[in-house]
């Protein structure tokens, strides 16, 4: 659990985008790159002219709710294991019966947060809710899963905090170091493979695989 000042956060805009503008890129032809050059170079230009206010989007109750999250509520999770849905409750989480959490979990923002009964979560998994997180029941997600429902918009040179959603289905397996994108609805009973990236949403059943995420047949 981390708590940051800024509503633009290159660290995490590095862990949430990485992936995705590798993907982009990775598809586009070489006349495709060469014009997103030239709209990066006038994006340049415009924030040159205009260098954006960066205000954060949280208000000043929520600010100080994010410092004892990450502080005092960070030893009681680290020192009383039992208590850790407990604790995401007073901070308004909702969390079902029977869920673990390890000790490495990384919540941003536990009222953003909607857990279903029985779900597991290993370590250094990071629920990045800026955006409402929801998980059904019996959802398993491994070591170093990635969770991202908050992003910018690069198109706009104040580059705005976007906070859409995540739902994660019930019965649904996401493996080691898999990461699940803004935006995305996994559907239930999906089982996502270690080191899978998914963007866009998937229906019920459905194995996935890759970076991108495809349907394994």
């Amino acid at each position: 659990m981390r708590f940051w000042y800024s509503s633009f956060d290159f660290a995490q805009f590095h862990r949430c985008g990485v992936r995705y503008l590798a993907t982009s890129m990775s598809k586009n032809t070489g006349q495709q790159i060469r014009g997103s050059g030239s709209r990066g170079a006038a994006q340049s230009k415009a924030m040159e002219a205009a260098p954006p206010t960066r205000r954060t989007v949280w208000s000043p109750i929520e600010l100080m709710v994010r410092i004892i999250w990450s502080t005092f509520a960070r030893i009681l999770w680290v020192i009383f294991p039992p208590l850790r849905s407990t604790l995401l409750r007073l901070f308004g989480a909702k969390v079902g019966a029977k869920c673990t959490f390890a000790r490495s979990v990384d919540i941003i923002i536990p009222w953003n947060l909607k857990i279903g009964n029985n779900c597991r979560f290993a370590d250094d998994v990071i629920l990045y809710s800026l955006g409402p997180i929801t998980i059904g029941d019996d959802v398993r997600i491994d070591t170093r899963a990635h969770l991202c429902a908050g992003t910018h918009d690069m198109k706009d040179t104040t580059f705005p905090l976007l906070r859409p959603p995540i739902v994660v289905g019930s019965g649904t397996y996401i493996g080691i170091d898999s990461y699940i994108a803004p935006n995305v609805e996994v559907g239930s009973n999906c089982t996502i493979w270690p080191r899978t990236s998914v963007f866009k949403s998937v229906d019920d059943n459905a194995e996935l695989s890759g970076n991108p995420a495809r349907v394994i047949v």
